[in-house]
């Protein structure tokens, strides 16, 4: 995106809208660019599988659109299984032993769950951030 001379840029941080005026050519980096550090995904999570599941822990997420690499957070001492729900057959593993700051590939998948967490005394949040 270019914007030319004496035009204005209206920035959006967390305390108010802000117009700039451009000075120059001006290049934005391209949304994928933007995207970097940033959260990719959150899901709450409970402490053990859903009554009546043998694995599933949370609701579906998605990581379509995310970067290659993510960065997953959970409190500490937590450490899970991120599966892929397959409607009508056998869910594959994606993940094992996933815990606060682990690094993966990203699957680029929908339909993936928390499964099996270990060290949880209770329901908790996960996420997964670009990296």
């Amino acid at each position: 995106m270019f914007l030319k001379f004496n035009q204005k840029v209206s920035i959006l941080s967390s305390t108010a809208l802000i117009f700039l005026p451009v000075v120059g050519i001006l290049t934005l980096p391209n949304s994928s660019a933007l995207a970097q550090n940033r959260i990719c995904t959150c899901i709450s999570s409970e402490a053990q599988p859903q009554q009546g599941q043998d694995n599933r822990s949370s609701g579906n997420f998605s990581t379509q659109g995310c970067t290659t690499t993510l960065k997953w957070s959970a409190p500490r001492g937590v450490r899970f299984k991120v599966m892929r729900d397959v409607s009508g057959g056998t869910d594959p593993v994606i993940f094992t032993n996933v815990s606060n700051n682990t690094q993966t590939r990203n699957p680029k998948q929908r339909s993936l769950y928390i499964a099996n967490p270990v060290g949880a005394r209770q329901g908790f949040r996960v996420c997964a951030s670009n990296k």
